[in-house]
């Protein structure tokens, strides 16, 4: 493979041309584009902007031997898999869309594929590099919390969607698996519909239980207009109990957010200058798996992992049609 990578993309949608074409675009000396494939040809043409190719079927694109890396980007989620797998077997490196498939068999069999015939399988699970959620990180692995007891990792907004439990819980969850790594062993939950499955689910709150390790609220809950009509200061978007003290942050959507007090200690006195700490966002999620590619370096994301998180989706919605804690079974380990 030249040092180049040359990028195709199955779905030509708003996360394409909101984050992963501009992602692409911005690093020339790492990627180039090849072409767009999309069911809906009049996507795929705007999206190429008479710059790009435009592949008539994802055979023909699959077929293109100059392409390296398919970023899949395609809805509905059970298109995912099927896609992903004619990828892999044509010898494709794949990038998949969160979620990574419909259901962990899915998954799993994905992984194989990969394994079986030497390719890079990842899942674009980007919201580990927010600003908030790599704040949080610091904090807790300077020590200055102590030993950890409680994390919470919550968004609250309007205009939910029921689908909503999978296309955003997913981060959520993820997050929360890097936050506590050891082994998951029960999930307790509540969510808003809960006999409609997960895919049509809405907001939930959600407790984790690890054998080691802080217990994780995860939550995606309305916020209420009052909160809007009154002015009232954001909610927290992580918040994190220790043996030496808490720490709230709040959400931080733009590197000029560091700027304003987004940290709260209850008993120490935050040491961040910004400059250091805008050095760890210099690298974007596409830089990562670019030295994965190019330099066998570790994935930002394993398949494993995003596998492990569509499992906890699962784990979530059971407890909650269940109406009661269930154990965490079905979770694998990653190395």
């Amino acid at each position: 493979m030249s040092q180049i990578i040359r990028a195709a993309f199955c779905g030509a949608g708003g996360i394409v041309r909101g984050n992963h074409l501009p992602n692409l675009e911005i690093r020339p000396e790492q990627y180039a584009v090849a072409g767009f494939y999309d069911l809906f040809a009049d996507k795929a043409e705007e999206m190429a902007k008479g710059k790009y190719k435009v592949y008539t079927s994802y055979e023909e694109l699959l077929s293109d031997d100059t392409v390296d890396l398919v970023v899949i980007a395609t809805k509905p989620l059970s298109t995912h898999f099927t896609a992903a797998k004619q990828a892999l077997e044509a010898g494709k490196h794949v990038l998949l869309e969160k979620p990574m498939a419909e259901t962990v068999a899915e998954c799993d069999e994905l992984i194989a594929l990969a394994k079986q015939n030497n390719r890079t399988l990842t899942v674009h699970h980007n919201r580990r590099l927010d600003l908030d959620f790599l704040s949080l990180q610091s904090v807790i692995a300077q020590g200055k919390l102590g030993d950890v007891r409680l994390i919470e990792n919550r968004v609250m907004y309007n205009n939910y969607e029921p689908s909503d439990l999978v296309d955003w819980g997913v981060h959520l969850v993820d997050q929360s698996l890097v936050l506590n790594n050891s082994k998951l062993t029960e999930v307790s939950t509540v969510i808003a519909y809960p006999g409609k499955g997960m895919e049509d689910g809405g907001y939930f709150d959600a407790t984790l239980r690890f054998a080691e390790g802080p217990a994780v609220r995860v939550a995606m809950l309305p916020r209420p207009n009052e909160c809007i009509i009154n002015g009232t200061p954001p909610l927290a978007r992580f918040y994190a109990i220790g043996t030496k003290g808490s720490f709230v942050q709040r959400i931080i959507e733009d590197p000029r957010d560091l700027l304003n007090a987004t940290q709260n200690f209850d008993n120490a006195h935050p040491e961040y200058k910004v400059p250091d700490f805008l050095k760890v966002i210099q690298k974007g999620y596409y830089d990562y798996l670019y030295e994965t590619l190019t330099q066998g370096k570790s994935l930002l994301v394993k398949p494993e992992e995003a596998r492990n998180a569509m499992r906890l989706i699962e784990l979530i919605s059971d407890s909650a049609k269940t109406n009661c804690t269930v154990k965490a079974s079905g979770m694998i380990s990653v190395s």
